[in-house]
C-alpha cells in the first residue's frame, strides 16, 4: 500500500531510460559526422573549381589583362597640365598683344586711307559665323580686325573690314593660295539663286538684290561696337545701302551739357556761409 504517494522508479526504468538517450545520442553523433563529411565535400569541390578557373586564366588563349590605359586627369598629368598652362599663357599673350595694337592705333594720326571695305572670299560650305571665325584665327587672321561676317550669295563670305587692314588680309590670305573675289557686286541681281527671281527683269533683280543686301549691312551695324558703329554706318550710307534715318539712328546721341555746370560766385559765397553757421553750432 503507497498511501496515496507516486509509485517509486525502478532500476529497470531508469535502465530504460538511459539506453533510450543512449541511442539518441549515437544518432545525433552519427548525423553530425554526416555533416561534416558533406561540408568537406564542398569545400573540395570549390577548392577545385577555384583551381580550374586559375588554370583558365593562364590558358594562352586568354592573354592576361593588361592594366587600365584611361587618361589620368589633368591635376594628375604633369605633361598635360603644363600643355594647357601653355596654351593659356599663349592666348593671355596673344589678347595683350591685340590690346597693345588696338591701343597705339589709337595715339596714331588718322589714316589717309580712310573708310570700309568687303573682302568677298569664295567658300565650299556655309558654316556658322562662330566656325569661320575659328577658322579665320587658324589661318592667324585678327578676328577683332573682321567687323562683319555674312553670307552674300551661294560659296562666297564677305568679310567687312578697314581699308588699312585690306590689303594686308588679301596679301596673307593668299600665303593659303586663297584668292579673292574682287569683282564681286553684292547688288548684282545675278547672284540671287532662289528660283523665284528666274523671270524677273535685270532691273528687278538689281532691285531685290540691293534690297537683300541693305538688309544684311543693317544687321551688321547691331553687332558692330559703338566707337566704329558710327563710321561703319557712314560708309554704308555713302554707298547708298542704308537710309538717311538708319544712318541717324546709327550715330552717337549729342548730349547738351547744362547752362549751369559749375557754381556762380553767389552759390560758392552762400555755401561758405552754410558752412560756417555749421561750424558756429558745434
Amino acid at each position: 500500500m503507497n498511501n496515496g504517494l507516486a509509485p517509486s522508479v525502478t532500476i529497470a526504468d531508469l535502465q530504460s531510460t538511459f539506453e533510450k538517450l543512449y541511442a539518441d545520442l549515437k544518432q545525433t553523433q552519427a548525423e553530425l559526422k554526416r555533416a561534416h563529411e558533406e561540408i568537406q565535400a564542398l569545400r573540395n569541390q570549390q577548392a577545385s573549381a577555384n583551381s580550374k578557373s586559375f588554370t583558365d586564366l593562364n590558358d594562352p588563349q586568354f592573354p592576361p589583362l593588361h592594366p587600365s590605359s584611361q587618361p589620368l586627369p589633368p591635376w594628375r598629368d604633369a605633361a598635360r597640365l603644363n600643355s594647357i598652362k601653355a596654351s593659356m599663357l599663349e592666348k593671355r599673350q596673344q589678347r595683350r598683344v591685340q590690346r597693345e595694337e588696338t591701343a597705339a592705333r589709337f595715339l596714331q594720326p588718322p589714316s589717309e586711307n580712310q573708310g570700309f571695305q568687303y573682302v568677298y572670299i569664295p567658300t565650299k560650305a556655309r558654316v556658322p559665323v562662330g566656325q569661320l571665325r575659328g577658322r579665320l584665327h587658324q589661318l592667324d587672321i585678327s578676328n577683332s580686325r573682321i567687323l562683319d561676317i555674312h553670307y552674300p550669295t551661294r560659296n562666297v563670305v564677305a568679310l567687312l573690314v578697314h581699308n588699312d587692314y585690306a590689303s594686308e588680309l588679301k596679301s596673307h590670305i593668299q600665303k593659303f593660295k586663297v584668292r579673292t573675289k574682287d569683282d564681286f557686286n553684292p547688288c548684282d541681281g545675278s547672284i540671287l539663286m532662289d528660283h523665284k527671281y528666274e523671270h524677273c527683269s535685270k532691273e528687278e533683280r538689281d532691285g531685290s538684290a540691293l534690297m537683300r543686301h541693305s538688309d544684311r549691312v543693317k544687321k551688321a551695324l547691331t553687332y558692330i561696337r559703338t566707337p566704329v558703329k558710327a563710321a561703319v554706318a557712314r560708309y554704308f550710307y555713302n554707298q547708298g545701302w542704308i537710309s538717311k534715318f538708319v544712318l541717324n539712328e546709327s550715330l552717337p546721341t549729342k548730349v547738351t551739357n547744362p547752362t549751369n555746370v559749375f557754381n556762380t560766385d553767389g552759390d560758392v559765397a552762400m555755401l561758405l556761409s552754410d558752412r560756417k553757421d555749421t561750424t558756429s553750432q558745434l
